[in-house]
């Protein structure tokens, strides 16, 4: 498993949901020719809705979360990476990307495909959580 954050600052044009779930069934629109389905499900303590990206083989799910457990995971985050922008602690919302296994590499692309959807969001923090980095 893999995991990539990317904290939000304050917009003018929030996330949600529902902006994550549609945003990536455009972005990856040109996958469902290779199998790709995306789904929901519903995380069973929080309720919170998940997008689950699916292709034969592998998968990855996104979330979008908001609150206390964000603001501390922020705050863990700017007080274990050097050089980390200061103003990760003043994120509430983010989104988090959980990626299945992928021991024989087939999925590499899918991965940096939705690195690069991260990383096209203005002002967000993209951590990495394996190599407790900051991507940008």
């Amino acid at each position: 498993m893999f995991v990539i954050h990317a904290y939000l600052k304050k917009s003018s044009n929030p996330y949600s949901y529902e902006r994550l779930a549609s945003e990536l069934g455009t972005y990856f629109d040109f996958e469902t020719k290779n199998g790709l389905k995306i789904g929901t499900s519903t995380n069973p303590f929080t309720k919170q809705k998940y997008a689950i990206l699916n292709w034969p083989g592998w998968n990855f799910t996104a979330h979008f979360e908001t609150g206390r457990n964000v603001e501390a995971d922020a705050n863990y985050v700017a007080s274990v990476v050097e050089d980390c922008p200061p103003e990760i602690k003043d994120c509430t919302e983010r989104i988090r990307f959980v990626f299945s296994s992928d021991e024989r590499r087939d999925f590499t692309d899918h991965i940096i495909w939705a690195i690069d959807y991260l990383l096209e969001i203005p002002n967000a923090i993209i951590f990495d959580e394996s190599q407790e980095t900051i991507i940008r």
